[in-house]
């Protein structure tokens, strides 16, 4: 089937071939045969077989561990960015379990935030059952920071601005970027350098005031993210 097939177009038989086994019998984060296997089974070329991974990839089915292969890729999240409710609620209600990790990264290394006077917080991992879905970077004006020391970090920032400040957010900024993982990012996803990424850009305010930033970075596979928008004349 596969030799048969036209030249070019030899990966996208392979891909729909395993494309319909994980559709049988492949449950969420099941390590795939290794590429050489792939190649063996198949008959083919090791970059035919990397062509028709990177493929699935791309189509959010598969997702790659650096030195450790390619996994089934679990359901994608909903993520409504109209919804102003903590993520792991949106978690909780679609039946996915949640997990926030703060890590320790010497905020010097951080990016500097696009926001003037702001300072960086915290650095987050976030899983979804079990496997690494999001890196967040939180950033604070300055005159916060220090309000904050002590804090749990791992909670949502809507209630770490209204339990730990008395801040309510009114409103929020939200800027997508697709782009590819920098070195750092990788490192903590388990990923290669370049390796895709949607980046989410969250500036809140209360009024007039910026009280924080966070910028999220998806893997792309893992969330299906919506926005309703009214549109008025100008």
């Amino acid at each position: 089937m596969v030799k048969d097939a036209p030249e070019g177009a030899q990966y996208l038989v392979i891909a729909d071939a395993i494309a319909a086994q994980i559709a049988a019998d492949g449950p969420p984060s099941t390590r795939l045969p290794s590429e050489r296997a792939l190649a063996e089974r198949f008959g083919c070329q090791r970059p035919t077989i990397r062509e028709a991974l990177q493929y699935l990839e791309g189509r959010g089915l598969i997702y790659r561990k650096d030195r450790s292969g390619w996994y089934v890729s679990p359901p994608r999240l909903d993520y409504d960015l109209n919804l102003a409710v903590p993520l792991a609620e949106i978690a909780r209600l679609q039946d996915r379990e949640l997990v926030t990790e703060v890590l320790e990264e010497n905020p010097a290394l951080q990016p500097p935030c696009r926001e003037p006077a702001t300072r960086f917080l915290a650095l987050r991992r976030r899983s979804l059952d079990g496997q690494t879905v999001l890196i967040e970077r939180l950033y604070m004006p300055n005159e916060y920071g220090q309000e904050l020391a002590g804090a749990d970090l791992t909670m949502s920032m809507s209630d770490l601005l209204r339990d730990e400040l008395g801040v309510q957010i009114t409103y929020e900024r939200l800027t997508l970027n697709p782009t590819g993982m920098d070195p750092g990012l990788a490192r903590l996803f388990s990923a290669t350098a370049g390796t895709p990424v949607l980046e989410i850009e969250r500036v809140r305010f209360s009024g007039d005031r910026l009280v924080s930033v966070d910028v999220e970075y998806w893997r792309p596979a893992a969330v299906r993210v919506t926005m309703n928008t009214h549109w008025e004349r100008v």
